[in-house]
C-alpha cells in the first residue's frame, strides 16, 4: 500500500477552514474599515525582497535566525518578507518626491519568520501595517498610535483588557548619554547605548541577575546600572523635571497631554523600558499588552523611524508606524471571550425536485437562483437528484439559509415560487419579481 501524504500544514503555518477564515476576515474587515476611517490608504508589494533590505536594517536577531532566506534560480540571494517597514520604505523612496504627504497608507498581509511556534506565534502570520510619512510633530504619533485603540474598541475589547506602553528611544539616548554616560547613538550598529537599550528591552523576560551580568558584559560599572534602574522605573513627574534637556522627554510629555485630550488616556501608560528590537527606531516606540492574567504578554508594537529611507535616497522624510498581527489579536479575543459567532448568510436555498429525468426541475432551479444573484441575493442551489425536499430544508437550516425556494409541478406550470421562511416556518406563493 503506497504511503499516504501528511495532511498537516508545514510547521508554524495554519490551514484556514470556513469556520477560521470567517473570524479572519472579520479581524481584517475591523482593520481595514478603522484605516480607511482615519483617510489612510491601502498598498501592497512582493512578498519576496532582496536580502540585503533586511540585512541593512532589521535586527540582527531576526536577520541571523529567523529570516527564509535562499539563492533564487538566478544566483540571487532573496528573502521572504519577515516584516513590512523596509518594504514600505523602499515604495515611498521609489517616489518620493511625486507622492503628495503626508503620506498615510496601511497594507494586510503576510509575513514568515523561522522561530518556534507557540501559542499566539507561528512562523507564517499576517499583520495590519500603519504608517505616516512626512510629519515630524508629536500629532503624527498621536494619529497612528490612535488606530489601534478604535480598532480594539471596535472588536468589544475595553481599558480593562489591554494597555499601550510608551517610550521614547530618542529620550533614552538622552538619558544614556547625559546621566549614565554612555557614547554613540542607538542607530549605530555595535554601539555601546545600542547594546544596553536592547538589554533594556529584554529585561522584563529575564531575571534581574541575568539583566544585571549583561549590562556588565556591554562595559556598564554598577554605579551606571543604578541610573539604568532610575531611568527604567521612572514615571511622568520624572519627565516633568529632565524636559528642558531632553526633546524625548517633551515629545512624549507631549504625546500624552494630546492623547489626554482625546480622551485616549486610559490606553496609555509611559514605560521608559519599552526599547523595540528595531536599529530603526528613533523617536516614541509603543508596546500593545494583553492585561488578561492568562494571556499577559505583548501584542504588537511601532515606533517612529526618521531616517528608514535613507537606505534608498537623502531625501529627508520622517515616518511613524505600528504592525498589528493576527495570531496574537485572535489570542486576545479568545481569552477575553471576545470572538463571536459567525455565520455566512445566505438569503436563498432553492430546491430541486427529487423526481426529475428530463432536467426541468433543475434546469427551472438553475435559472431561478441565476435571476436572484443578478439582484444581488446570495443564493444556493440544490444540485443532487433523488434527495427529499426535507433533507434539503433541513441543510438549508444547518447553512442558516433565511429563506427556502420550492418548485415543484404546481410552481414549475404557473409560474409561481413557493418560498418558505426557514425562520419563522411561514409558506407563501410569490412570483419572481417580487421577491
Amino acid at each position: 500500500m503506497d504511503k499516504k501524504l501528511s495532511t498537516e500544514p508545514y510547521k508554524g503555518a495554519r490551514d484556514f477552514y470556513p469556520d477560521q477564515k470567517r473570524v479572519q476576515n472579520y479581524i481584517f474587515d475591523t482593520w481595514r474599515k478603522t484605516a480607511l476611517s482615519f483617510g489612510y490608504e491601502e498598498y501592497d508589494f512582493p512578498f519576496l525582497e532582496k536580502y540585503e533590505l533586511y540585512a541593512a536594517k532589521s535586527g540582527e536577531d531576526l536577520v541571523n535566525n529567523q529570516l527564509y532566506s535562499f539563492d533564487d534560480k538566478g544566483g540571487r540571494k532573496v528573502a521572504i518578507r519577515p516584516e513590512k517597514t523596509p518594504s514600505l520604505a523602499r515604495m515611498v523612496a521609489a517616489k518620493v518626491r511625486s507622492l503628495p504627504r503626508p503620506i498615510r497608507w496601511f497594507n494586510i498581509g503576510n509575513c514568515w519568520r523561522y522561530e518556534k511556534p507557540q501559542k499566539g506565534r507561528g512562523r507564517e502570520f499576517f499583520q495590519f501595517d500603519c504608517d505616516i510619512f512626512g510629519i515630524d510633530a508629536v500629532s503624527a504619533d498621536v494619529e497612528v498610535f490612535s488606530i489601534p485603540v478604535e480598532v480594539m474598541k471596535k472588536l468589544g475589547a475595553t481599558k480593562e483588557m489591554f494597555e499601550i506602553r510608551v517610550a521614547n528611544r530618542k529620550l533614552a539616548e538622552d538619558y544614556m548619554r547625559d546621566e549614565v554616560g554612555l557614547k554613540m547613538k542607538i542607530s549605530e550598529k555595535g554601539g555601546q547605548m545600542n547594546k544596553v537599550v536592547k538589554i533594556i528591552d529584554s529585561m522584563n523576560k529575564i531575571t534581574q541577575s541575568e539583566f544585571e551580568k549583561e549590562l556588565e558584559e556591554a562595559s556598564v560599572n554598577p554605579t551606571q546600572i543604578q541610573k539604568i534602574y532610575d531611568f527604567v522605573r521612572a514615571d511622568l513627574a520624572f519627565l516633568e523635571k529632565y524636559s528642558a534637556g531632553s526633546q524625548g522627554a517633551r515629545e512624549t510629555l507631549q504625546f500624552f497631554n494630546l492623547v489626554n485630550q482625546l480622551e485616549y488616556g486610559d490606553y496609555f501608560t509611559f514605560r521608559p523600558d519599552i526599547m523595540r528590537q528595531f536599529d530603526y527606531s528613533t523617536g516614541i516606540v509603543i508596546e500593545q499588552f494583553d492585561l488578561n492574567p492568562n494571556n499577559n504578554r505583548s501584542m504588537f508594537g511601532g515606533e517612529r523611524y526618521d531616517d528608514l529611507i535613507n537606505l534608498f535616497t537623502d531625501e529627508k522624510l520622517s515616518g511613524t508606524g505600528f504592525a498589528m498581527g493576527d495570531m496574537t489579536l485572535l489570542a486576545f479575543l479568545e481569552g477575553w471571550n471576545l470572538v463571536p459567532q459567525l455565520q455566512q448568510e445566505i438569503d436563498f436555498l432553492v430546491t430541486l425536485w427529487p423526481e426529475d429525468p428530463s432536467d426541468k426541475y433543475l434546469a427551472k432551479s438553475l435559472k431561478v437562483s441565476q435571476a436572484l444573484r443578478q439582484k444581488g441575493k446570495s443564493c444556493l442551489t440544490w444540485l443532487e437528484k433523488g434527495t427529499s425536499i426535507s433533507q434539503q430544508l433541513r441543510f438549508a437550516n444547518k447553512r442558516r439559509a433565511k429563506n427556502a425556494i420550492i418548485i415543484g409541478e404546481k410552481e414549475l406550470k404557473t409560474e409561481l415560487l413557493t418560498v418558505k421562511n426557514m425562520m419563522t416556518g411561514e409558506q407563501k406563493e410569490v412570483k419572481l419579481a417580487e421577491i
